[in-house]
């Protein structure tokens, strides 16, 4: 992350990503896993994104994308109990990179390509 990061409030958390989430649905997303057990690991390349979220009611980040094939069903990523969100840049329509800290120490970087033409022609 740059100096251009931005660490929102608690409070803010779910409208910020909403907007994201609007601006940002079915263009291609990585999703990596990073902790020092695991090392990086990714879990989605470049996969269209279906939404991105916070749920203050169950205390959890969810970031679901679809698979390539349509009779796949999405992948659903999940943060139980996140304690910090960086967002980079700090506006909702420029993001381009999402890093969620959970209460384990794991990091969900969410890494938001710009809109790219498919083999699938999307």
């Amino acid at each position: 992350m740059s100096q251009q990061t931005r660490q929102p409030v608690r409070q803010e958390w779910r409208g910020f990503l909403d907007a994201v989430s609007r601006d940002q649905e079915g263009r291609p997303v990585t999703i990596e896993v990073m902790s020092s057990e695991i090392g990086g690991q990714i879990e989605a390349d470049r996969l269209p994104l279906n939404f991105i979220q916070y749920d203050e009611k169950d205390e959890v980040f969810i970031v679901s994308v679809r698979k390539r094939d349509a009779d796949e069903p999405a992948l659903d990523h999940i943060v139980e109990n996140p304690w910090k969100i960086l967002f980079e840049p700090p506006t909702p329509e420029a993001v381009r990179a999402i890093d969620v800290e959970g209460a384990d120490g794991v990091h969900t970087l969410v890494t938001l390509h710009g809109r790219e033409v498919t083999a699938e022609g999307g």
